[in-house]
């Protein structure tokens, strides 16, 4: 992949975690779309082609165990509406010859018109998908949990509640 390719992946995997965060507010086409309802699939979108990402080396130059990529975001509905905003935190823990080439454990917290929603999981930016779990959230949110899948090369980010 070219470096651009990999920074997108890298953003689509990070956008997962608000993603999932800010698709359990919102329903999916043909639910009810009330806030908090469960055993639903929610689907979402980037916000951002290509959003900043902040690279903080704390040890030795260049990727290694426990540097970070923090990233803060919108997020979309399919039909390119604002769904919220993201924060996002990835630690990496097993270093790779780049920052996309590396694995990470990610937290995050989504700020939604109804409440937050915090969300972790591991993250490998050349995976097909990656995985996250719904950990809890605030207001509307409070007690969230469910499970989401982000498949980065094609900027798709699906969110079960449970």
């Amino acid at each position: 992949m070219n470096l651009n390719i990999r920074r997108r992946t890298l953003w689509l995997v990070l956008a997962a975690v608000a993603a999932i965060a800010a698709g359990s507010a919102y329903a999916a086409p043909g639910s009810n779309g009330s806030v908090g309802n469960a055993n639903r699939t929610i689907n979402l979108h980037e916000a951002s082609e290509t959003p900043a990402l902040s690279f903080v080396d704390i040890g030795a130059p260049g990727p290694s165990v426990g540097d970070h990529v923090v990233t803060t975001d919108g997020v979309v509905r399919p039909n390119g509406t604002a769904a919220g905003t993201m924060v996002q935190v990835c630690t990496i823990v097993k270093a790779g010859p780049s920052v996309f080439a590396s694995t990470y454990d990610c937290s995050g917290s989504f700020d939604l018109e109804g409440g937050s929603i915090t969300v972790a999981g591991p993250f490998v930016p050349t995976a097909a998908e990656n995985p996250f779990a719904v950990t809890g959230g605030t207001g509307e949110f409070k007690g969230a949990r469910g499970d989401g899948v982000i498949r980065a090369e094609d900027d798709e980010i699906m969110i079960k509640l449970l």
